[in-house]
């Protein structure tokens, strides 16, 4: 725990001291080197076979690896090291799927890996480790063992400087990694929300961002220099690394399948098909010892082009129909495989000096699609709420409508029976009576004869007009059939029900409707006590209403419930 501490300290300190000299003050003439094709006797013979043979040992090329003679198995590198300056003894460098030993002057002091076939490659590893005391020039061998000769020699990052420096300078070498990391954590943790509470339309889109994700930030685990100074398991991250690395481009063509998959002229399920083939012919035979998850990379980084520019093709295609997502899609796409393809080529071939990946900066363009994914749901969801809202309007406009007579826009009997059930509910319960009024135009037939149904349907407007004029709060008015009308009252009292029906009554005499002077006649009961019925209060003010038109019309006439 301390080591570690002590590590990630020397690591936040990457710009600190930086000016300071670095390996020239310390790596003094060339490499050389020789060609084995068998094992040394012992450790310590090493050094003795380099001093009496160096003279005869060809210059090594870091930026042409020579080519290794037939049934070379082993390599020996060899260079002065000069001790200058005490404090700058820290050797850092990394290995490719080698073994490695090394000795400085006579002393074996180094050694990590297996110096004999193996059926799984020995992984991708940096090492930072001391070198041992010594005084004036010394001369520093290092061993190397690959399972395959395209493989022997190559090591990068050589260089003997401070521990601070070489901390920096492997921190440095992460940087893009740690730029990216956080990014993709945030978006996992988004795209999580809102799978389990968005829209159950877009789970399957979000669910397949999520796994590319996290394939992703896995793979930046796996890539980083700094974890093996903490977790020295190269084996283990040189494999989840090769793995990651096929998984990636098919977790990424599952998002882009699900945003074709409507398409007709897009065939994802081909590239996809592509992808998870050559990752299982790639798994099937470094489980058989073939070594075949490296040496299918070059199949590997041909594939990815064509097959990303195709997916690139078909969202140009479902842009230009107006598709957002395709649209905004194309640009991570792009970004992921241009970098992927130059890290990938750049590392498998081993074309550049310095080790430092790009392809993870891409997070950012696949950042900018995530943004418009949630543009886009946010409308989405407005979208819903509006629908959703013009929907409930038109069930309200269908249901008011159900409820109301077409021609005087009074209530119907449909709605007559709900409000009964409250006012009734609400009696029985505070034992508070109501009112009922039932109106009737007088003599309206012959209004209907002698001018026709037109001008009776405008007096039946007017009529309910006047009628809901008179009405406020706790009164409500429905049409009970032809030119009968009904009026539910929030009143407990004989008088007051008979004050409002002779209001009513009179302003109907007084209101010419439709041209035409007419009057009406009214029954009026209250609802009496807990054993009065809805059946027997509409018996009470219809018998009302027959002696009203009985008593010589326009009237009013109160029906009381009879007494035994």
């Amino acid at each position: 725990m301390g080591k570690m501490i002590y590590s990630l300290l020397l690591c936040l300190s990457l710009w600190l001291g930086m000016a300071a000299g670095g390996e020239a003050a310390q790596l003094n003439g060339i490499w050389r080197y020789y060609e084995l094709n068998q094992p040394l006797p012992s450790e310590q013979s090493v050094p003795e076979f380099v001093r009496e043979n160096i003279s005869d040992w060809a210059a090594y090329d870091w930026d042409r690896r020579p080519v290794f003679k037939q049934g070379t198995e082993r390599l020996l590198l060899a260079i002065p090291v000069q001790d200058l300056e005490p404090q700058k003894r820290v050797l850092l460098f990394m290995t490719s799927k080698q073994a490695v030993r090394m000795w400085l002057g006579d002393e074996f002091f180094f050694s990590a890996g297996d110096f004999q076939p193996r059926r799984f490659d020995e992984g991708s590893q940096p090492y930072m480790l001391s070198l041992p005391d010594f005084q004036g020039e010394q001369l520093l061998v290092m061993e190397l063992y690959a399972n395959s000769p395209q493989d022997l020699g190559w090591f990068s990052m050589f260089s003997v400087d401070t521990e601070q420096m070489q901390m920096a300078q492997l921190f440095f070498s992460d940087v893009s990694l740690v730029l990216a990391f956080p990014v993709g954590v945030a978006i996992i943790f988004i795209m999580f929300l809102y799978y389990y509470f968005n829209h159950p339309g877009w789970k399957r889109l979000y669910g397949y961002i999520i796994l590319f994700m996290l394939v992703f930030v896995l793979w930046l685990v796996c890539a980083s220099n700094v974890k093996s100074l903490f977790w020295d398991w190269p084996v283990f991250w040189w494999y989840g690394l090769s793995i990651l690395a096929y998984l990636l481009p098919i977790s990424a063509n599952l998002i882009l399948a699900n945003l074709l998959k409507e398409k007709p002229y897009a065939y994802m399920n081909y590239v996809l098909a592509v992808n998870i083939g050559l990752f299982a012919v790639a798994m099937s035979g470094e489980l058989m010892g073939y070594h075949t998850m490296n040496r299918l990379m070059g199949v590997y980084y041909l594939f990815l082009p064509l097959g990303e520019g195709l997916a690139i093709y078909w969202c140009i295609l479902a842009a230009q129909e107006g598709d957002v997502l395709c649209r905004a899609v194309m640009l991570p796409t792009a970004a992921f495989t241009l970098l992927g393809v130059f890290d990938g080529v750049a590392g498998h071939y081993h074309l550049l000096p310095w080790h430092m990946y790009l392809s993870p900066l891409g997070v950012y363009a696949f950042l900018f699609f995530v943004v418009i994914i949630l543009r886009e749901q946010v409308r989405h969801e407005e979208h819903l709420v509006k629908q959703n809202a013009g929907l409930e309007q038109e069930a309200a406009v269908m249901h008011r409508k159900s409820e109301t007579d077409a021609l005087t826009g009074c209530w119907n009997r449909n709605k007559l029976k709900e409000l009964l059930a409250s006012f009734v509910a609400r009696a029985r319960k505070n034992g508070q009576p109501f009112g009922l009024l039932m109106m009737d135009i007088d003599f309206f037939k012959r209004i209907n004869d002698s001018y026709g149904h037109e001008v009776g349907d405008a007096v039946l407007r007017a009529f309910a007009t006047v009628v809901r004029q008179q009405l406020d709060k706790g009164k409500s008015c429905i049409r009970w059939g032809g030119e009968e009308f009904l009026v539910i009252a929030d009143i407990a009292e004989m008088e007051e029900l008979r004050v409002l029906a002779e209001k009513i009554r009179q302003h109907v005499a007084q209101t010419p409707l439709a041209g035409h002077r007419i009057t009406c006649s009214i029954g009026i009961t209250l609802w009496q006590t807990e054993n009065d019925t809805t059946a027997m209060l509409f018996k009470r003010v219809d018998d009302a209403l027959y002696k009203a038109k009985n008593n010589g019309r326009n009237c009013v006439v109160i029906g009381r419930m009879e007494t035994t």
